[in-house]
């Protein structure tokens, strides 16, 4: 028994382990299969708007397969796994992947084959680690605004709750000034 990841598993730059299964596999089938750090892996078929949602696998769990709903991109000498990531999060955002998609009821599929002629620069190594860098802190940033707006959406609903009930059971005043 190994574990295997699936679309389940695969989010936006992120792997969800928390639910990862195993299975039987013989050996020749699991080798081909098997991920290795840095192997990006693109969601297969999915809602048209997230089509191709990409993570990369970063190791854990170790010995880990991948089912065949999702894709793996091994990058080469030439591209950086965490550009490679830059690049496939940009094509699903925009729609890219859901130009080369299949679909059938209401479920599009992006088949390696599909995917082989979507664009994909490749500038130098120093340009692309100089992207990944400016492009995580940016996203980080945007993380942290998120989560800050989240916060004040919560304390918001507090807030009035903590009104309405102040004002229903009459505990709410108005005072002149």
């Amino acid at each position: 028994m190994k574990p295997y990841l699936r679309v389940a598993n695969v989010f936006e730059d992120r792997i969800d382990t928390s639910d990862v299964m195993e299975m039987h596999w013989p050996e020749d089938t699991f080798d081909r299969f098997r991920l290795h750090p840095g192997d990006v892996l693109l969601n297969e078929g999915q809602t048209p708007d997230l089509l191709g949602r990409p993570a990369i696998y970063r190791g854990a769990p170790a010995e880990t397969a991948f089912t065949n709903s999702l894709i793996r991109f091994r990058a080469n000498d030439d591209v950086l796994p965490e550009f490679a990531l830059l690049v496939f999060r940009r094509h699903m955002r925009a729609g890219r992947f859901r130009r080369e998609s299949r679909i059938t009821t209401n479920i599009a599929h992006l088949s390696a084959a599909r995917l082989k002629p979507v664009e994909f620069p490749i500038p130098p190594l120093e340009d692309q680690q100089r992207m990944v860098s400016v492009a995580n802190r940016q996203l980080n940033a945007v993380k942290r605004l998120t989560d800050e707006l989240a916060t004040a959406k919560a304390h918001q609903a507090n807030l009035r709750r903590s009104l309405l009930a102040a004002a229903f059971s009459g505990r709410l005043s108005v005072s002149s000034a």
